[in-house]
């Protein structure tokens, strides 16, 4: 007759802390592959967008669309329709960019690591457009940016830009032939949406999240949600992480020079 041998108190503490110690060797690596992952599908949204931009500028006589910016009102040439008050704007899925890539999705414009909106949330917004929802922005400077290229009027890209009027606006026009080093020159930016440190870098002067689809490198900057890094999109089409400091650089950021 066979007797069958329990385990002892010892022998279950010692499996028990067998199996703590594999665990505890096992979730750096599997929390290492999880953020390998999130930016692997972030990255993807980007070069997704960054084809749709190229799309939309291929159709519309090599100009790129409007900045999206909460300062300058809604315009139907924004590259993406993001204000939340439906009964005066179109919905976001109507945006020229996502419709440019086959009618994509609108969880294109979010990174999957962007999983807060509690500061979105309770920021000072001045009108009635609300929060902004994704996670990227359009590289836009305006007009006349001190220190770049002199001149009335000049659009330093990489965005166009309406001004005034919704039917009749002043329109500054910004085309692909004045791109310059496409490969090295931003177009669509990751900011940062929470006041973390694993967010918002810790020693930015700026202290503003993102909060429309403009983004304003000079006053802007990226997050660092990526191992200290934000992943962005060139001109060019390709898309890699980089730090803000690299973003800051205006010889990275003007489209014109």
């Amino acid at each position: 007759m066979n007797v069958r041998r329990a385990f002892t108190l010892v022998e279950l503490l010692a499996v028990m802390a067998t199996i703590a110690i594999l665990a505890a060797l096992l979730l750096p690596a599997l929390s290492a592959a999880k953020k390998r992952a999130t930016q692997t599908a972030c990255a993807n949204n980007l070069k997704q967008l960054g084809i749709g931009m190229k799309m939309y500028v291929d159709d519309n006589n090599t100009a790129f669309p409007g900045m999206a910016s909460r300062m300058r009102g809604y315009h139907p040439e924004d590259w993406i329709y993001w204000r939340t008050n439906a009964a005066l704007n179109p919905p976001v899925t109507k945006s020229p960019v996502l419709r440019a890539v086959a009618d994509a999705s609108a969880l294109l414009l979010r990174c999957p690591a962007d999983s807060l909106d509690a500061d979105r949330l309770t920021y000072h917004y001045d009108n009635g457009d609300g929060p902004y929802f994704f996670s990227y922005s359009f590289n836009g400077y305006g007009l006349n940016h001190t220190g770049a290229i002199s001149g009335e009027g000049f659009n330093y890209g990489m965005s166009s830009l309406f001004i005034g009027d919704i039917d009749h606006p002043t329109v500054y026009l910004f085309k692909e032939g004045s791109l310059r080093n496409p490969g090295n020159k931003i177009m669509l930016a990751e900011e940062p949406a929470a006041y973390g440190a694993n967010d918002y870098p810790a020693n930015s002067d700026d202290h503003d999240l993102i909060d429309d689809g403009r983004w304003m490198p000079q006053n802007n900057t990226l997050t660092v949600r990526h191992g200290g890094k934000g992943d962005v999109t060139f001109a060019d089409g390709h898309v890699e992480p980089v730090s803000p400091g690299f973003a800051s650089d205006t010889n990275n950021t003007i489209a014109g020079l």
